[in-house]
Order: C-alpha cells, then structure tokens, then sequence
C-alpha cells in the first residue's frame, strides 16, 4: 500500500482522520507489513518506535495520552500504552 498523493488539502485530512481505517496496537503489538499511516492518536500513554523513508523516527519515544502525532510512517510498534493507527490509503 502506498502513500495517497496529498497536494490537495482534502486528500490530507481524509487520510489522517480515519477515511482510510486505523488499526488498534496495544502493548507488545506493530502494525501490519506493508501497510503505512498518517497519523497515531494516544489512547492510553505509549511508548512508541516508528519507521519512515521521510523525516525523523520516533524511538521508543513516550507519548501522552490524548496526544496526536501526524507524518508518513511505513511502520508502527508499541512498546506499552495503547495508540490508533490511521491508514494513508
């Protein structure tokens, strides 16, 4: 799965505000091979570890709950906490 071209503004919002789905990951859980994200919504405080072929990684880092963190990410993994992974496409 691919990144959806985001020039259009709308094209952003629908992907990062669940248009395309999200996947729970609770503790312990990464996300699905091949699949990428927009967005990671904190449910319950996490510890997070991310991969992405544009910008900066997140490792291990430890995000509030009720926290929002929007980018490009080809994978999530939780290493505690609870997130919502929104699908780009």
């Amino acid at each position: 799965m691919g990144y959806e071209n985001i020039n259009k503004e709308g094209n952003f919002f629908q992907s990062s505000l669940g248009d395309y789905g999200f996947r729970v990951l609770g503790a312990g859980e990464s996300s699905v091979a091949g699949e990428n994200f927009r967005a990671i919504q904190v449910i319950e405080a996490a510890e997070v570890t991310t991969t992405t072929q544009t910008g900066d990684v997140l490792s291990s880092q430890a995000l509030p709950e009720g926290g929002t963190v929007f980018g490009k990410f080809d994978t999530v993994s939780v290493v505690s906490g609870v997130v919502l992974a929104y699908l780009a496409s």
